[in-house]
C-alpha cells in the first residue's frame, strides 16, 4: 500500500493566500506531530507521508471582499490574483504558540490565559442559548444558512457548494485510486464540507461506481471545531433531502474522532456519536470516538481564539491522534505517544 496521505479541509471566512495557508497548516501540524512523537514527525518532514491542503480561501475571500476588504490587501497567484490575507499576518502568533511546552494544555494554564488576555467565551455561551431556543421552533437551520455569508452560499447556492466539494474530491478521489492509507481532517465548516464530499462519494451515481472501482477507505476522519452535531448544520447537509435510507457516507470510512476545544464557539455541541450513531448500526463505520474537550491556546492580536485551525493542529493531543494514525496504531490503543516512543 502506498505511503499515507493527510489531506486537510479548512473552515470558513477569509484566508490567506493558498500557499501561504499551506505553509501555516503545515507548519502547525508538524510542530504539533513533533510534540508527540518524533518518529511520526519525521515520517512528515521526510515525505513519507504525503500532505495536501483541499483549499478553497479563494471562494471564501471571493464571498467576503466587500465585507472584509481591510484585511484583503494582497493577491493569490494561483487562484486568478485574487484578494487574500496578507502573508505572515499569523507568524507572530505561530511562533508564540510553538514555544508553549507540551505539558502546558491544562485547564489551570487556560485559566492563566483567560486572565492575560481577551477571550471570546460569551460567544460560546450566546451560540449554545441560541440553538437551545431555535431547535424547538424549526429555526436553527435558518440560523445556520444565515450565520455568514460564505457558510450561507454554500449552502444555498449549488454552484459555490460543488465549487468547494471539488476541492475536497479532487485530492481524495486521487488519494483512494492510489490506494493510500487516508486520513481527511476537517475543521469548522471544512467538516460540513468533508462529510458532503464523502456522502456524495458514497451515494451519489456519479461518483459511486469510481468509489467502488478503488476499495479503498478513509482510515480517519479527524474533526476539529465540529459544528456537525448542531441540528441547525445536519438540517443543511446534502443527504437531509433524502430519504433516511439514503442518510450518511456508506462504506467509504473506517474509524471518525471527533475532538472540540473548551469554549469553541462553533463547536459547542462537542459530541458526533449520539447523532451518527446510526453510521456504525448500519456497518458505514468501525467506529466513532468522542474524545474529552481539549484547551486550545491560540491567541492573536491579544485576543484568545479557542476555535483557530492551527491552535488545534499545534495541540499535542491532536498530534499524538496523528502519531498514531501514521504508525498505524489503533484508536482504541491505550494512552497516546510520547514525543520519544515510535
Amino acid at each position: 500500500m502506498s505511503n499515507p496521505h493527510i489531506i486537510l479541509v479548512h473552515g470558513r471566512s477569509t484566508k490567506p493566500s493558498a500557499a501561504e495557508k499551506r505553509r501555516l497548516v503545515r507548519s502547525a501540524l508538524s510542530h504539533g506531530l513533533q510534540r508527540a512523537s518524533e518518529s511520526a514527525h519525521r515520517a512528515l518532514e521526510e515525505s513519507e507521508v504525503s500532505f495536501t491542503l483541499a483549499y478553497y480561501g479563494d471562494i471564501s475571500n471571493r464571498i467576503l471582499k466587500e465585507s472584509h476588504g481591510r484585511w484583503l490587501k494582497s493577491k493569490d497567484p494561483e487562484h486568478g490574483w485574487g484578494s487574500c490575507e496578507p502573508d505572515g499576518y499569523y507568524d507572530e502568533s505561530l511562533r508564540a504558540s510553538f514555544q508553549r511546552p507540551s505539558h502546558s494544555f491544562t485547564e489551570e494554564d487556560y485559566g492563566r490565559l483567560l486572565n492575560e488576555e481577551k477571550d471570546l467565551r460569551f460567544v460560546d455561551e450566546i451560540a449554545a442559548i441560541a440553538s437551545r431556543i431555535a431547535e424547538p421552533l424549526g429555526l436553527s437551520g435558518f440560523l445556520v444558512r444565515h450565520s455568514s455569508s460564505d457558510l450561507g452560499a454554500y449552502f444555498s447556492d449549488p454552484a459555490i457548494g460543488e465549487g468547494i466539494r471539488d476541492r475536497v474530491r479532487d485530492p481524495l478521489m486521487e488519494a483512494l485510486r492510489a490506494g493510500r492509507r487516508i486520513c481527511l481532517i476537517a475543521h469548522s465548516m471544512g467538516c460540513l464540507v468533508a462529510y458532503d464530499t464523502l456522502w456524495q462519494i458514497s451515494r451519489d451515481p456519479e461518483f459511486q461506481e469510481l468509489h467502488k472501482e478503488t476499495g479503498s477507505l478513509v482510515e480517519l476522519f479527524l474533526t476539529l471545531g465540529n459544528p456537525l452535531g448542531e441540528p441547525g448544520a445536519r438540517a443543511n447537509l446534502l443527504d437531509a433531502s433524502h430519504s433516511s435510507s439514503e442518510h450518511f457516507p456508506r462504506g467509504i470510512l473506517h474509524n471518525w474522532i471527533n475532538l472540540s476545544a473548551e469554549d469553541d464557539y462553533i463547536a459547542h455541541d462537542k459530541t458526533v456519536a449520539d447523532d451518527y450513531h446510526q453510521m456504525l448500526e448500519h456497518g458505514h463505520l468501525h467506529r466513532i470516538i468522542d474524545r474529552p474537550g481539549i484547551f486550545n491556546f491560540w491567541v492573536h492580536e491579544h485576543r484568545s481564539n479557542p476555535h483557530k485551525l492551527y491552535g488545534y493542529l499545534d495541540h499535542p493531543v491532536v498530534g499524538a491522534e496523528l502519531a498514531r494514525w501514521i504508525l498505524g496504531r489503533k484508536a482504541t490503543d491505550p494512552g497516546y505517544p510520547t514525543k520519544s516512543g515510535s
